[in-house]
């Protein structure tokens, strides 16, 4: 709630309810997903966030607002959990089937980390729809050892960082999500993102797949 680019965005509504449900419906909707854990931060300004979730049924773990990644951590730990999907929870678009696309490419081609949350060379996915994958015994690692404030910041930046130690891996992506231009933004930054997330979702329900984001994208070509 306390981004600096667009104070409280994450109840900000889309389609009648907060982007925050928007995120935490969608991702509870993965079927290669055993857990969902919103890991918030112990501000009180987050607490709209964290009872949003427990309305969901959904539980919260709260720490530290620099420190993210231990704050994914310790999540981690409290699902017991032996593979962590990342999702930034300024994805309200977080689609459950390319969340299981993702799961799925890190247990079949068994990557140090499998993503499909943003564009890559071999594959064109939007931001938005997608996650990050990597073992719970990678990040206990870079949670002890990953010191660098944007380290700490960004969760997973120390693999990316050292991609000659690590192998990372995008799932394929499907030509109905390939918008034919790489990055496209569909993710909440910016009042000016949710105009066009607005735009994007006018009349559609929560459980809107990506496939029809991506289609009106293309019919509209919101800026």
């Amino acid at each position: 709630m306390n981004s600096q680019r667009f104070p409280g965005k994450m109840m900000e509504p889309l389609e009648g309810s907060p982007a925050i449900e928007w995120v935490l419906h969608r991702t509870a909707k993965a079927a290669l997903v055993d857990d969902v854990v919103l890991a918030t931060t112990a501000d009180p300004l987050d607490d709209p966030l964290a009872m949003t979730a427990e309305r969901l049924g959904i539980r919260v773990f709260r720490g530290s607002e620099a420190d993210v990644l231990g704050r994914y951590a310790r999540a981690a730990e409290m699902s017991a959990a032996e593979t962590v999907v990342r999702i930034c929870a300024d994805r309200p678009l977080v689609d459950p089937n390319v969340v299981d696309l993702a799961v799925r490419t890190f247990h079949e081609h068994k990557p140090d980390l499998a993503f499909n949350h943003i564009s890559d060379p071999a594959a064109r996915w939007p931001r938005g729809f997608g996650a990050e994958v990597l073992s719970a015994s990678l990040l206990a690692w870079m949670d002890k050892n990953a010191m660098a404030p944007d380290e700490r910041e960004h969760v997973t930046i120390y693999a990316w960082k050292h991609r000659d130690r690590y192998r990372i891996s995008p799932a394929e992506c499907p030509p109905a999500l390939d918008p034919g231009i790489p990055d496209l933004k569909l993710d909440l930054d910016t009042p000016e993102d949710l105009h066009r997330l607005k735009i994007l979702c006018a009349g559609e329900t929560i459980d809107v797949p990506a496939e029809r984001i991506v289609a009106r994208w293309r019919e509209i070509r919101p800026a």
